[in-house]
């Protein structure tokens, strides 16, 4: 059984074409899927869990410098009212 060059362009051909005509399909409805409903929302639900991510970050992050803030100024504010209290002592004698 001898496979002739004529046969053998015509499987190459039919199987490039067959190919490119399922990948070309299969594109097609895997973009008619993606555009579905479904597919919307799910998309917009990963969006928005990653939006929400980011927020829970940031006000982590606020929370800490407003606790840092919070802890200078209470030290400060201990330190000014324990010097004004030694000045009133001083100048009471």
């Amino acid at each position: 059984m001898e496979i002739k060059p004529l046969d053998f362009f015509i499987g190459l051909t039919l199987g490039l074409a067959l190919g490119v005509g399922g990948a070309i399909l299969g594109g097609r409805v895997r973009g008619w899927l993606g555009y579905s409903e479904t597919g919307r929302l799910r998309a917009e639900n990963r969006t928005l869990k990653r939006r929400l991510a980011e927020k829970d970050r940031h006000i982590g992050r606020m929370l800490i410098e407003t606790q840092r803030l919070a802890e200078r100024l209470g030290k400060k504010n201990v330190n000014e009212l324990g010097s004004k209290s030694d000045t009133s002592l001083t100048t009471d004698h």
